[in-house]
């Protein structure tokens, strides 16, 4: 039923239950299991504000998200390996996030997206509408939500 499973992680711990299910899912299937983080890019005026201040040389956000974003795929990649999942990849991206989960279910094509119904975005989620509720929209496989 399943061959490709997509589980977008943030580190919040709705996304690590929705990587359970999806390692289950794995297994089960015989699936092939895609573990995603996508950071926020930030554009060179918002880079140049966060510097401003600074009297040491200071790293680029988008080296830092990117290192955080390395390092929660790592966890993920590292627990669903316990569990037995040999068919498992990590993946960096950098983008707006229900957009890039969006292309990677495409470029992966994954038959399923299993993500938490919420992570650890900012306010503009309640009030644009949950990073899941927009993937589901927009995406043509189906979408597992975990709560």
């Amino acid at each position: 039923m399943f061959e490709r499973i997509l589980v977008p992680v943030d580190g919040s711990t709705h996304s690590f239950k929705a990587l359970d299910l999806a390692v289950d899912l794995a297994e089960k299937y015989g699936a092939e299991l895609f573990v995603l983080n996508v950071y926020r890019h930030h554009s060179q005026y918002e880079s140049s504000h966060s510097l401003v201040r600074a009297r040491v040389p200071v790293e680029p956000p988008d080296n830092a998200l990117r290192d955080v974003a390395k390092e929660i795929v790592g966890q993920a990649v590292s627990h669903a390996k316990a569990k037995g999942i040999g068919k498992v990849t990590g993946l960096v991206r950098r983008g707006q996030p229900a957009r890039t989960i969006v292309q990677t279910a495409k470029e992966k094509a994954a038959d399923v997206i299993v993500m938490g119904n919420r992570g650890l975005g900012d306010v503009s989620g309640f009030l644009l509408g949950s990073v899941s509720h927009k993937v589901s929209s927009l995406v043509e496989c189906t979408v597992i939500t975990v709560k």
